[in-house]
């Protein structure tokens, strides 16, 4: 089927179910400048070894997360929402999806305009305390590390010395992914009659059951990925392409 044939089916879908829900994956941002991670030649962890995001890598050696985070920082504080992210905010806001479910956490589905979305790992652009659990803006966390605070600690608490270590928001493997985004995911796959999965190979568990949550309510299922899933077989279209590109041609097609 050619893309002009793929992306007609699309609208289509979308039109006709007027109920959809995005499953997100690093794939989407791309085109804003993060690199994914899987891909091959380009995918982060063919550069770094994903234990420096693992819970045990982490608190074994934080210094070596902070080092890979002091250069993939820059890429990340200066991305910008590209046409993909901006199209699904258009289409909840014309109320053609009911909401973003994602596994990413740069946070450019809220900065494109998306009020409805699950971070399923939560966000890079925040950190926490290991031990008293205060909140920190991570430019902030980085600046210090700048600075040559490696790892940065967290001083003090209500006046109270704490020294517990500061650790990103964002979902770490080995971490259970946070409570209130993970329920209202679960109920929106059931609920759906149409998943629209973009940028995501659908490798990470457990929000790679999600699809499978969908399809066993009913729901239809698109996938728009370079790579190839596990769920391809069971969708109603996949779409082999860029998700901005997919996104440029769909919006025009939908004339907005």
């Amino acid at each position: 089927m050619s893309l002009d044939s793929q992306i007609k089916q699309l609208k289509e879908l979308i039109l006709t179910h007027k109920s959809a829900v995005a499953f997100t994956g690093a794939g989407i941002s791309t085109d804003s400048g993060i690199p994914d991670y899987r891909s091959p030649g380009s995918g982060a962890w063919e550069k770094y070894d994903s234990s420096i995001v693992s819970i045990p890598g982490f608190l074994k050696d934080p210094t070596q997360y902070y080092d890979y985070a002091l250069e993939m920082y820059p890429i990340r504080a200066g991305a910008k929402p590209n046409n993909a992210h901006f199209l699904l905010a258009k289409l909840e806001e014309k109320g053609l999806i009911e909401g973003v479910i994602t596994q990413n956490v740069d946070g450019l589905h809220l900065e494109a305009g998306s009020s409805n979305v699950n971070e399923l790992h939560g966000s890079i652009r925040t950190a926490s305390c290991l031990e008293c659990g205060q909140f920190f803006q991570m430019n902030d966390v980085i600046n210090r590390v700048k600075q040559g605070e490696n790892p940065p600690i967290c001083k003090e608490f209500e006046g109270q010395s704490c020294n517990g270590l500061i650790k990103p928001t964002a979902v770490f493997f080995g971490e259970g992914l946070p409570k209130s985004p993970w329920d209202s995911a679960v109920d929106k796959s059931k609920d759906t009659s149409l998943m629209i999965v973009i940028g995501s190979s659908l490798q990470v568990s457990p929000a790679n059951s999600l699809p499978d949550v969908a399809l066993r309510t009913g729901s239809e299922l698109v996938i728009i990925d370079l790579m190839d899933t596990p769920f391809d077989s069971r969708a109603t279209l996949k779409i082999t392409d860029r998700a901005v590109h997919v996104a440029t041609l769909l919006e025009e097609s939908l004339g907005l």
